[in-house]
């Protein structure tokens, strides 16, 4: 293991391995977990007390290690990857929409939501685990 994949595996969280995601990840996008800043996610910007689900940071997936991964916030959190791709001012859009509306009437959480429903709506009732 290389010194830059230690140290990402100190500050954000270990890998979670590709086996027990039930969704696929594009390749080059990383799920860890971590407790810190979902926590901060989760206060600050989701306006609630409790710690958010996951956080998006570019190509890399902030899973709350005391939450389950789920499918359905697997496609959630693949919308901010998208955006954070698309955009290289996204954090700071990002932020400003969530000052001026707030975390649920945050455009790019709108669009994330959508998103995530269109697959809720789609998938069949019980998933079957990956291969």
């Amino acid at each position: 293991m290389s010194l830059l994949s230690t140290l990402a595996d100190r500050v954000l969280g270990p890998r979670v391995p590709d086996w027990e995601l039930p969704h696929p990840v594009p390749p080059g996008v990383v799920i860890r977990r971590n407790r810190l800043i979902p926590a901060i996610g989760g206060f600050f910007i989701g306006g609630s007390r409790r710690p958010a689900g996951a956080v998006t940071l570019g190509r890399t997936i902030l899973w709350n290690a005391d939450c389950p991964v789920t499918d359905d916030l697997i496609v959630h959190e693949l919308v901010h990857v998208e955006q954070w791709k698309d955009d290289p001012l996204f954090a700071l859009k990002y932020c400003a929409e969530w000052f001026r509306h707030g975390y649920y009437e945050n455009p790019f959480e709108k669009v994330a939501y959508a998103r995530q429903r269109e697959y809720a709506a789609q998938k069949p009732k019980s998933v079957s685990p990956r291969p």
